[in-house]
């Protein structure tokens, strides 16, 4: 069944992003696929999601500051795409300790890993309200518990307040029928960190693409709309 208006999961284009678009295709969800600057991988994507039966779109924004968020926001309002519910899966990475991340590094995944989300979430919130959407934020694992990360400070902070946040508007939207969620993936096949050894509490294995794409996939059913305010980590046990 094609739904009424589009899911938009931010950087859909690559890496899970596509595979989340694509899994949400199979459930029957027209898909609005943001990019930055991969319009090619963009556009195959949506050619894959169209020969799977559903509507699919690919549209550029720059997550980057707020006004060229807002940016985005208004493009979409000039092609009259609206959104029913929203995958922020976008978001910068960086593999330093607090001391070594420069002030420009902590605004920019700050911006993008929780700034920008929230921004997204308040622009197209009223649509999402009257469709009685889906929110489904994109985590890492580990998130919900308080230690010390030296590896990943400024990385870890923001996803922890996407976290919060998550969560606090799970409670908030709760009497609006709009579930929020967040996944957290562990190390997946792709991961530009992947450690040489497995620590002992993993499954021995990174994650694939597809099994973190399919929690999505199943918070974004009808079925699950008792869900709201959690957690699931796809990570094979990695942060226990």
């Amino acid at each position: 069944m094609v739904l009424k208006n589009y899911v938009l999961v931010t950087g859909g284009g690559r890496r899970l992003g596509a595979e989340i678009c694509l899994a949400l295709a199979e459930k029957g969800h027209a898909l609005l696929i943001h990019y930055y600057k991969q319009a090619d991988a963009a556009a195959e994507v949506a050619k894959k999601c169209r020969a799977i039966g559903v509507k699919a779109e690919a549209i550029s924004g720059d997550f980057s500051t707020q006004s060229s968020t807002q940016q985005f926001v208004e493009a979409c309002r000039a092609r009259f795409l609206k959104v029913r519910s929203l995958v922020n899966n976008l978001g910068s990475y960086a593999a330093k300790s607090a001391l070594e991340t420069t002030p420009e590094e902590w605004e920019s995944l700050f911006q993008s890993n929780l700034h920008a989300p929230r921004m997204l979430i308040d622009a197209f919130l009223p649509e999402i309200i009257e469709q009685k959407g889906r929110i489904i934020t994109l985590g890492i694992a580990g998130v919900g518990v308080l230690q010390a990360d030296v590896r990943r400070t400024a990385y870890r902070m923001a996803k922890t307040s996407l976290y919060l946040l998550t969560k606090a508007l799970a409670r908030e939207l709760a009497p609006q029928q709009v579930c929020v969620n967040m996944v957290s993936p562990g190390y997946l096949e792709n991961s530009v960190d992947l450690p040489g050894v497995w620590p002992v509490y993993s499954m021995q294995r990174p994650g694939l693409l597809k099994e973190a794409a399919r929690v999505v996939a199943f918070l974004m059913e009808e079925e699950s709309c008792y869900i709201t305010g959690q957690n699931i980590e796809v990570a094979g046990g990695v942060a226990l």
